[in-house]
């Protein structure tokens, strides 16, 4: 019996296995790329490091950044060979000799003889035979390494002679790339040097410095080959390029990013410096436009690259940095500034970024949006090299990362404990003890798949490229012309990584592009190359330095997808020319030299700024005495940055609309009356001036106190002052009729709480009109719910609070920040509508006198953090629907119904104060979002519960850190929905959700407005006052709509309004709608067009 049952495991295991190795094989063969063996290729690669006493990672930080890759055709015999670089190890050439078959000339060639730490590698012809060249970056007179970059010039018969110093380009420091430009368009490639300091990072000084040369700083060398000599000249400080200490460079990208027709740059820099961006002023000089331009980058900037992600004919731009996707890893791992040094960094003018990859998306004159949290593409971990190419061919770019480093120096128990040693321990054992405590995680490197939307899909596993390794530089090529791209990957202490791509199994189409040009730069180096097809416009740019240190070949390849035929292609040659090609068949490569196509006038422009002339000259100002952080450790966003207050009606009878505008606290509120001309003039209230201390937030016109003149209530908030506070006080001023408005003090009830809605209606139907006033949040308890009131007006502009008889002393609004009444069943009896932070929409009946809350089917899962709600009849059905704000799908917190994200709001230390813990899913652990720092210093306890990061870094649940007796203490809120869209009415009274289209879901949105007449949708949005964890949100500050058969289709404004601006309320006088912003003027916008 015994044997039988052996036997059937034995068989049943082998046949577990055959199925298994059956499966992985058939997984084998079915990946798009598939791992060359180095015994196959020829290519034997092994950067290998070994640390000493005196060069290891805690002397030299970027000991383990690694080494690059180039692909190029040296000898032009139209297949592209390889470059490797290596630090402690040579360098390394392989010739192609097809069939994924390589030989090594590095000796042969003679590049073997460059001896030194080599980073980053490019090919380019400097000097117009028609042969490419290589510049390598080096690190030089540090540790003991000796060296100076090198210039390789090709002699044209598989060797090559090193003139680094002939031609002025032997920099000696800390070179980390280069890039190969025509920056002045005078026919030869210019060369930039990307270095890096080496002073402590973690000591940041005034931002100011980076004005100030020296001389191991980033370098703009232009070429003098078309003068007749074979040299560069240094004209750094002359172009306007920054080459100061603060310099931590580690990316550079050579694009037309704002489509003049002149090459542009992008600098990403490690550390505490800014990323540059500098455009091309087309007189030799460079201007540095980041600040204007974009919102946010990368705090640790590592490898970059540019090119266009979404088909709109502008260069998009990626940037790495070292945010983990595993729990684990990031709950140890160093995360974003704690709020004072991010408050510091503020002063001394850096700008705001985050440690995570960024994604920014162009549209154009107005600058980038960053859309790295939609997109899916914001963690993956210690990341270097960054690609966008198509890799699976089907017209759709995709996004290649490198990532991993063999000791983690952002290890929190080692930054903790790494000082902690025996006194007698020598300085050697203690480095080496120090070295060993820092931990080694190998990871698989990134692939994501573009779906179309600017969303990504991760596909490393699907796609066969999820060999864990520690990778830095990588390229790709068509090493073996069938029309795909492969890809190559430099590693540390292992074989080099040859991917062949096997996109010609799925059948797709393509068309590969090279350029030949009788000038100094014989391959086009720096044109842009466009292939039209039908209503599809496919743009690339030809740069051969792009990721990390890495270079890419001079062959554009374009992915067609099921697209058989090409209409033509368009050349912007690098010299300003145009040219167009037809006739340029599929699936084949075609060269393309300048003279033969059909010259055009260059079409190339810089969009025209839209100015337009507001009628107010108003800007709302916050003076902020406090940081609520400082008083609510753990709070995830500003309340004190609401508002501005706005109010809009005829308040003295003339026929036109009138303005009252709300000031910031210390900010007294303005009344602008609206002359015959179409402009305002201010009228001065001293009321106004005397209550200026409390801070407006939202404004309302309306007759309370029944005389057929228009009052104006304006509630005040902020979250600076507590509860009760007499600037918190809600305000009353009666209106004459005639424009003029005096303060009733009598009016309310003493109303102390931060006011975020105001809501008119006759409730009791005695002809008055009652108030619903919704509170946002309780100052210094965030999570708990503030005091909402039901005002009942007694006919002469007095109320009430009657919230319990109409609504039960056991009601709960929540956190409210927006309000309205509507008939929503019409029956002729206006509901009350409501919604904010941590609840859905919430609708209440009244039924005799008083309100219950009714759920209506299709609503259960809008629980969000909503920010705004309008009622409108979208589809025109007769039925009111509902229109929401909310939060947006660029952001790190991501809810659904499976997976929401919970508050929990309790006092666990017992020590009288709730702490308002956040937890969010990441992949099938409910964590903290807050770190372990953060929580240690709301609650002390959990460092005795959770000593180490590592052990924190195990909690899985909230039972992981609290006990199941205290948390059964707590209902959590939740939200599932972070979706800004409109609830469509049924006509049984339930609800269908239709999400407003993906670039309204790419910030949050705070206001809302939409004209019946043309059904058209105008949404504001931007927020900025998230804690660090979160980040700002600024990618798009208006989109407009139109409402056509079912869907909503994208609308056209000539507006003015910065794509960075935080629109709060859009208002509309007559048919001119205008954008209300914080701490920004009133921006008029224009008519929608299709």
């Amino acid at each position: 019996m015994r044997s039988r049952i052996k036997s059937r495991l034995i068989f049943g295991i082998l046949g577990l296995s055959l199925s298994f190795y059956s499966c992985e094989k058939k997984k084998k063969e079915q990946s798009l790329f598939e791992l060359i063996p180095a015994e196959k290729s020829g290519v034997v690669f092994e950067n290998s490091l070994q640390s000493t006493d005196s060069l290891n990672i805690l002397e030299y930080l970027y000991f383990y950044n690694g080494g690059g890759v180039a692909a190029g055709d040296i000898n032009n015999d139209g297949l592209v060979d390889l470059f490797f670089t290596g630090n402690q190890v040579p360098n390394k050439l392989y010739l192609n000799k097809g069939n994924f078959q390589f030989e090594d000339i590095s000796e042969s060639s003679g590049v073997q003889s460059v001896k030194g730490w080599s980073n980053g590698v490019i090919f380019g012809d400097v000097n117009g035979d028609g042969f490419l060249d290589i510049y390598i970056s080096q690190v030089g007179d540090y540790k003991g390494i000796q060296g100076h970059n090198r210039l390789l010039i090709n002699q044209g018969d598989l060797t090559f002679e090193e003139k680094s110093e002939q031609y002025g380009v032997n920099f000696k420091g800390f070179g980390t790339h280069a890039a190969f430009l025509d920056f002045d368009r005078d026919g030869d490639l210019d060369l930039y040097l990307l270095n890096h300091g080496v002073k402590s990072p973690e000591v940041f000084a005034q931002s100011e410095n980076r004005y100030k040369p020296d001389e191991g700083g980033d370098k703009l060398l232009k070429n003098l080959s078309v003068e007749g000599e074979d040299r560069f000249v240094d004209i750094t400080e002359s172009a306007g390029i920054y080459s100061s200490i603060l310099g931590f460079g580690l990316g550079v990208a050579v694009e037309d990013f704002n489509r003049d027709g002149w090459p542009d740059l992008y600098v990403s820099n490690d550390f505490t410096e800014n990323d540059y961006l500098y455009l091309n002023q087309q007189d030799g000089t460079f201007e540095e436009s980041l600040e204007s331009l974009i919102a946010n980058t990368s705090r640790y900037s590592m490898g970059n690259d540019a090119a266009d992600l979404n088909g709109d004919g502008k260069p998009d731009i990626i940037t790495t940095d070292m945010l983990p996707e595993d729990p684990e890893i990031w709950m140890k791992s160093v995360g974003e500034d704690k709020v004072e040094v991010y408050s510091i960094k503020k002063q001394f003018n850096y700008g705001d970024q985050y440690v995570r990859n960024h994604l920014q998306l162009n549209q154009g004159k107005k600058g980038f949006s960053e859309i790295a949290l939609y997109a899916g593409t914001f963690a993956s971990d210690w990341s270097w090299s960054p690609l966008i190419f198509d890799m699976d061919n089907d017209g759709l770019m995709d996004i290649h990362i490198t990532n991993g480093i063999v000791k983690r120096p952002n290890d929190l128990d080692f930054i903790q404990y790494s000082q902690d040693a025996d006194p007698n321990m020598t300085f050697s054992e203690l480095r080496k003890r120090q070295i060993d405590m820092l931990p080694s995680v190998k990871l698989p490197n990134y692939a994501f798949q573009n779906l179309g939307n600017l969303k990504f899909e991760q596909a490393q596993s699907s796609w066969g490229l999820d060999q864990e390794s520690y990778s830095n530089g990588s390229t790709y090529a068509d090493l073996d012309n069938d029309g795909d791209l492969d890809l190559i990957i430099n590693n540390l202490d292992q074989q080099a990584f040859i991917y062949q791509n096997q996109s010609e199994r799925l059948n797709r189409n393509f068309v590969q592009i090279s350029l030949s040009s009788s000038s100094k730069n014989p391959f086009g180096i720096g044109a842009e190359v466009q292939v039209f097809a039908g209503k599809r416009v496919f743009r690339q740019f030809l740069s051969t330095s792009r990721g990390f240190q890495s270079g890419t070949s001079t062959i554009l390849t374009f992915g067609l997808g099921e697209i058989d035929a090409i209409d033509s292609v368009q050349v912007n040659w690098p010299e300003g020319e145009q040219e167009t090609f037809k006739n340029i068949p599929i699936n084949t490569l075609q060269n393309l030299q300048k003279g033969n196509g059909e010259l055009r006038e260059s079409k190339l422009r810089v969009e025209e700024e839209i100015l337009s002339d507001s009628p107010f000259n108003w800007i709302h100002q916050e003076k902020n005495s406090i940081k609520e952080s400082d008083r609510e450790y753990l709070i995830p966003r500003s309340y004190a940055i609401s508002g501005p207050a706005i109010a809009v009606a005829d308040v003295n009878g003339d026929g036109l609309e009138d303005v009252y505008l709300g000031g910031a606290k210390d900010q007294a509120g303005e009344l602008h009356l609206q002359q015959a001309d179409r402009s305002f003039e201010k009228i001065e209230n001293p009321t106004f001036n005397q209550l200026a201390r409390a801070e407006d937030i939202v404004a309302t016109f309306a007759d309370l106190n029944g005389d057929g003149a228009l009052d104006l209530y304006v509630a005040s908030g902020g979250n600076e002052l507590e509860q009760g506070n007499l600037f918190l006080f809600d305000r009353v001023f009666l209106g004459n009729g005639a424009g003029q408005f005096t303060f009733f003090p009598n009016a309310l009830p003493p109303i102390g709480e931060n006011t975020a809605a105001i809501a008119p209606s006759d409730v009791n139907g005695d002809g008055a009109l009652d108030l619903f006033i919704g509170a946002s949040n309780v100052a210094g308890d965030y999570g708990a719910s503030p005091k909402s009131y039901l005002l009942i007006n007694n006919g002469k502009g007095q109320f009430r609070d009657q919230t319990e008889e109409w609504f039960g002393e056991d009601i709960d609004f929540g956190m409210v920040n927006t309000v309205k009444w509507s008939d929503l069943d019409q029956d002729g009896t206006d509901e009350l509508l409501l919604s904010g932070e941590w609840q859905g929409v919430r609708v209440f009946k009244k039924s005799g006198s008083k309100f219950e809350e009714i759920f209506p089917k299709g609503l259960e899962n809008s629980a969000g953090w909503i920010n705004e709600l309008q009622l409108a009849d979208i589809n025109g059905d007769g039925l009111p629907d509902i229109l929401t704000g909310n939060l947006g799908l660029n952001s790190k917190l991501k809810a659904s119904p499976e997976k929401p994200i919970y508050l929990y709001h309790h006092d666990f230390d017992e020590n009288g104060q709730a702490d308002p813990l956040i937890f969010h899913f990441m992949g099938e652990n409910l964590v903290p979002f807050a770190t372990r720092d953060d929580l240690i210093k709301q609650i002390p306890g959990i460092k005795r519960k959770h000593p180490s990061y590592q052990e924190y870094a195990q909690i899985k649940s909230p039972e992981d850190l609290f006990p199941k007796s205290t948390l059964d203490q707590v209902t959590p809120k939740k939200v599932v929905e972070f979706r800004s869209g409109a609830y469509l009415q049924n006509s049984d009274g339930s609800f269908t959700f239709q999400p407003f289209p993906w670039e309204a879901q790419l910030s949050p949105i705070l206001a809302i407005h939409w004209d019946k007449d043309t059904k058209t949708l105008i949404l504001g949005g931007n927020f900025s006052g998230y804690r660090v964890d979160l980040g700002k949100a600024a990618a798009s500050s208006l989109s407009a709509w139109k409402w056509d058969e079912g869907q909503w289709k994208k609308g056209q404004l000539d507006e003015s309004l910065p794509l960075h601006a935080e629109v709060r309320a859009l208002f509309a006088i007559k048919k001119q709608v205008f954008a209300l912003t914080h701490d920004s003027p009133i921006y008029p916008l224009g008519q929608i067009q299709e």
